[in-house]
């Protein structure tokens, strides 16, 4: 016989349990955050000197902060200057069963004036001349998957359906994220745009690829240097993020596709 003094909580405890109506918690939403480049790779380098690779990292630990304290578990590919694979950065979030796949990247152009963000999602073939040249330059680092072995052939295929299942969904990621980010630059309309994406090709789960800023513009590049800027800017990400998920009345999930390991 329980003591008196126990007896009521833990009947308390028994009878929630027991009830229908008890609401399940449901698990935190979980994203996978890649910062681009890193060790030898450095991607595109500002006027003054600013690297795409620390930019791209020091973008995506201010975002992680900002995703947490929002209630999202967060993954992160490469938590220092070393290189990760192209073709794995997408298997770490698979692996990791996250529900949003997200690259940042730094753009460069050859106008010094042009500024502001861009929002890709996966294309399947070439897409357009601009978007096709953005995403030669972010797939230079990597390497050709092998084409002879009829397992690779078997994933590659795998890889295509996986993200086919998710295009539509990207597409409403990327658009959210894009009407944030056109606020924060003050932009009237910059629409959101397909290329080839190599580290966006295996990813089993909605996933876009975030040109956060044109660090070949001077005062573009000094504002990544700006801690305030860049807790600024992982807001206004973490906003598109979450009107995301709110526009899919929080039922956008990961969904169980094999992919290959």
């Amino acid at each position: 016989m329980l003591p008196r003094i126990l007896l009521i909580p833990f009947l308390s405890l028994l009878a929630w349990g027991q009830s229908p109506n008890t609401p399940v918690p449901s698990p935190r939403l979980k994203i996978a955050l890649d910062a681009g480049h890193g060790g030898d790779d450095t991607g595109a380098k500002g006027p003054k000197g600013l690297l795409e690779k620390d930019a791209a990292l020091s973008i995506v630990r201010e975002l992680s902060a900002s995703l947490g304290e929002a209630g999202f578990d967060v993954v992160l590919v490469r938590r220092d200057d070393t290189f990760v694979p192209l073709w794995d950065r997408a298997k770490i979030a698979n692996e990791a069963g996250a529900d949003l796949f997200i690259s940042i990247h730094l753009n460069a152009a050859r106008a010094r004036a042009a500024k502001g963000s861009e929002v890709y999602f996966l294309s399947l073939d070439r897409g357009d001349e601009d978007a096709a040249s953005v995403a030669a330059l972010e797939n230079a680092g990597a390497d050709a998957k092998p084409s002879g072995d009829a397992n690779a052939v078997v994933a590659g295929i795998l890889e295509d359906m996986a993200q086919k299942a998710y295009l539509q969904d990207s597409e409403r990621l990327a658009v959210a994220v894009q009407l944030q980010l056109n606020r924060l630059g003050g932009i009237k309309e910059r629409g959101v745009k397909q290329a080839p994406f190599v580290v966006l090709r295996s990813a089993a789960m909605p996933a876009v690829l975030v040109e956060s800023a044109l660090i070949s513009n001077r005062k573009e590049e000094a504002k990544l240097k700006d801690k305030a800027f860049l807790k600024k800017l992982a807001a206004t990400l973490t906003t598109g993020i979450r009107r995301y998920f709110t526009g899919a009345a929080g039922t956008v999930r990961r969904k169980a596709i094999a992919t290959s390991k």
